[in-house]
């Protein structure tokens, strides 16, 4: 059976694809190789776009062929866009789809949720660290993801297994770079494409010589300053393996110096482990 992997995120719906064999479990995994990709379509839709909305339903529709695929879904954007979801669904697949709904869970597998109350952590946090932890097992990983938000998370090994032992969150870089610019009388406003090469040699050098990228600068070092921290205090226990996701994922990139990988999307790898027989 196919299966379609769903990310409703706070700005954007992510999807993955895959076929038969990419949807069939997993022998073994990678290791310390670089962590996959194991769909063959993915794209992504702004929420509340009906044009976008029509092009996935056609989408799905082509890939599908008159099949109905296993349906994953991670959503952090509310019931509303969750109706709107299943609307879509019921468009392209009919009656017979039948969505799986994830929720944060105390445990899946081997990996532990150590949070204080664990339903309380975000679904898009939650099935981030169990794709990482399902192709790294024994390794502490801190988990960055770089959109609406930006969160670090800690996944650690155990004797038995793994456990999420907490995180940050702290506004993503766009964020950042919008509520310094509504709140101050003449400082430009900028997207995270105005973060660029610049910005982030001026990082480097602690400091910038025009406004434009001092406030580009200023709010990746931000972002880079958390992430650095938190890795040197893992390092600290032990060897610690930093993955960076998320949208803004190139920019914040660009102004780390410490050694990370880059995936694409780590919910969705989430979901196919998830969705793959134990």
């Amino acid at each position: 059976m196919s299966m379609l992997l769903i990310d409703i995120g706070n700005t954007r719906l992510k999807w993955a694809w895959c076929d038969g064999a990419a949807a069939s479990p997993l022998t073994s995994p990678v290791g310390g190789a670089a962590l996959p990709s194991p769909w063959q379509h993915a794209g992504a839709a702004v929420h509340a776009a009906p044009l976008e909305r029509e092009a996935l339903v056609a989408t799905w529709q082509q890939l599908a062929a008159g099949s109905i695929p296993a349906v994953w879904i991670a959503n952090v954007a509310g019931p509303t866009i969750a109706a709107d979801l299943d609307a879509a669904l019921l468009e392209a697949f009919g009656p017979a789809v039948a969505p799986n709904w994830v929720r944060t869970a105390a445990a899946h597998g081997d990996l532990v949720n150590g949070y204080r109350e664990p339903t309380q952590l975000g679904v898009d946090r939650w099935v981030g660290c169990i794709g990482a932890h399902r192709w790294l097992p024994g390794e502490t990983l801190l988990i960055v993801t770089a959109g609406t938000a930006t969160t670090l998370d800690i996944v650690t090994a155990t004797a038995d297994g793994a456990r999420f032992e907490g995180g940050l969150i702290l506004p993503g870089l766009s964020l950042m770079l919008g509520t310094l610019a509504r709140n101050t009388a003449q400082l430009p406003e900028l997207d995270v494409l105005d973060t660029g090469a610049g910005a982030a040699r001026a990082v480097r050098a602690l400091g910038a010589d025009n406004t434009h990228d001092a406030i580009a600068a200023g709010c990746l070092a931000a972002q880079a300053g958390a992430i650095e921290r938190s890795w040197r205090t893992l390092g600290e226990r032990g060897p610690v393996r930093c993955l960076l996701s998320g949208g803004a994922r190139h920019a914040v990139a660009g102004a780390l110096a410490m050694p990370f990988e880059m995936h694409d999307n780590l919910v969705l790898l989430g979901l196919h482990a998830m969705a793959l027989p134990a």
